[in-house]
């Protein structure tokens, strides 16, 4: 099977959301922030909505429930995640694979690093994806 990197998966989508938990939900909007910048349409949960559907349906379900109300065939779900373990992000990845959306986990927590570094190298790769959006990869 033919490996697609993240920077083609975006390209390609209709829409990106992104998700995460603390400080990756943090990057994730500063992402999406960067993507519409360079012209993607990229969303992120507001924290109302968020924490609306956290009362209403768990937290473990927060992501997956607004990705099976809003997602759709040709988007994409990059999800960023320290551990890669929440059980929020692993139903939204259920759920958006599910519904035919495309999908793409960040996390890069290994033991003996900190969380802060795993939340660190998100920023800079979204900074890095950015960059190459701009510069017309």
């Amino acid at each position: 099977m033919e490996s697609i990197s993240l920077l083609e998966k975006i390209k390609k989508a209709r829409r990106v959301y992104l998700i995460g938990n603390g400080g990756s939900f943090a990057n994730a909007m500063h992402i999406a922030n960067d993507l519409i910048s360079v012209g993607v349409k990229a969303y992120t949960m507001d924290p109302a909505t968020l924490t609306a559907f956290a009362n209403d349906h768990g937290y473990d379900f927060i992501f997956s429930r607004w990705i099976d109300i809003v997602g759709e065939p040709g988007d994409l779900v990059i999800a960023l995640s320290g551990s890669g373990t929440s059980a929020n992000i692993r139903h939204a990845l259920a759920t958006a694979n599910r519904l035919g959306l495309e999908t793409h986990l960040v996390t890069h927590y290994l033991k003996g690093r900190y969380m802060q570094e795993s939340e660190e190298d998100q920023l800079v790769l979204g900074h890095e994806i950015m960059r190459a959006l701009s510069a017309g990869f």
